[in-house]
């Protein structure tokens, strides 16, 4: 039962509970199911092209892959919501895998149905504050210019983020750890800050 493997929850903005847990070798199921409730858009920002005609047997080796490769490298999380429809519905999940020694690469996904709820914006702060407690500095990803819930997430995180736009998309730059000295510096730039766009597993 999900229940038994929860290691946080926390309540959406429609008050819904949900569960999260550490992603492990058996949840291909779940990031299936999870990939088939994302919209077109949801899975272009995501994958970066665009991913309506994938065979499901690709789709199930991909998810197979992801799950089974939680090592020191690579960490994820699973969110739970029980819907009216079935209980223990995986509603959003996210990753990091590890660059080097104090970067690594993040994404997170969120079902088109419980998006705007906040699961994104809670699930990418647990995901960083694991990764911050195993010694990771900064967390990267590449993010759609057009993809505004994920910009809204982002700019909702305590961290200095640096954005590098590459036309469509940018490449972002999360900053865990700095030194206090350059607090000050970051604090200036994040008034200018304007973002505009998003994330998965």
């Amino acid at each position: 039962m999900i229940e038994q493997q929860v290691t946080e929850s926390f309540l959406t903005k429609n008050g819904e509970l949900v569960f999260v847990r550490p992603l492990m070798p058996e949840d291909a199921p779940y990031l299936v199911d999870l990939f088939e409730n994302m919209g077109s858009e949801s899975r272009y920002n995501r994958f970066m092209q665009p991913a309506d005609q994938v065979n499901i047997d690709r789709i199930w080796t991909e998810a197979e892959k992801i799950a089974q490769s939680v090592t020191s490298t690579s960490y994820g999380l699973v969110a739970f919501v029980d819907l009216p429809e079935r209980a223990d519905v995986p509603v959003a999940g996210s990753r990091y895998v590890r660059l080097s020694a104090v970067q690594a690469e993040i994404a997170v996904s969120v079902r088109d149905d419980m998006q705007n709820k906040g699961i994104g914006t809670e699930l990418l702060r647990l995901l960083i504050e694991q990764a911050g407690a195993y010694g990771i500095d900064q967390v990267v990803g590449t993010v759609q210019n057009s993809n505004t819930a994920m910009w809204a997430m982002l700019k909702n995180l305590p961290y200095r983020l640096e954005r590098q736009s590459e036309g469509s998309y940018s490449l972002i730059t999360l900053h865990i750890h700095e030194p206090d000295s350059r607090t000050g510096d970051w604090l200036d730039t994040a008034a200018d800050f304007s973002p505009e766009p998003q994330i998965i597993w």
